[in-house]
């Protein structure tokens, strides 16, 4: 008898079977959604950053030279744009001054040839003289302005 008393005295207070389980499954989400961003912070992908490019501007030989430029970037990753449009055409050389390619046109060869170099220029070519023309550089992998320049054509 003094078993069973046992049974009937004690609490009958608790959490039910279906907040228990609830409760379970939340901490089980929490745990797994920790797991996860501090998984996908470790070993995401290496972002890509933007490059630092330099020029400088000659209103003589109307052109803007790469006076320095980091590692590994080439020129086909690149978007050149003038201002104005009508009129002006732009060419790529390297320092030696041999010609990269053809008249508003980039090179598109993946040869490690074709990396930016201190020294290699665009050179401008307008049907007006005495007009300032615009240069702007745009890394296209990151979407990002290099910088703009200048020029007295």
């Amino acid at each position: 008898m003094k078993a069973n008393r046992k049974f009937k005295e004690a609490d009958d207070r608790a959490v039910s079977a279906v907040i228990g389980v609830i409760l379970m499954v939340a901490i089980t989400v929490a745990i797994a959604a920790t797991v996860y961003v501090y998984v996908s912070g470790m070993i995401g992908g290496t972002k890509v950053q933007t490059p630092n490019v330099a020029c400088t501007t000659d209103s003589t030989l109307d052109r803007v030279t790469i006076a320095t430029a980091d590692a590994n970037i080439r020129w086909r990753d690149l978007t050149i744009t003038v201002d104005p449009t009508t009129g002006v055409t732009w060419q790529l050389f390297w320092a030696n001054g041999t010609a990269i390619a053809p008249a508003n046109t980039l090179p598109t060869l993946t040869y490690q040839q074709y990396e930016i170099a201190a020294g290699d220029s665009i050179t401008l070519t307008s049907t007006t003289s005495g007009i300032n023309v615009r240069v702007t550089l745009k890394y296209e992998p990151t979407n990002s302005l290099l910088g703009t320049w200048t020029v007295n054509v």
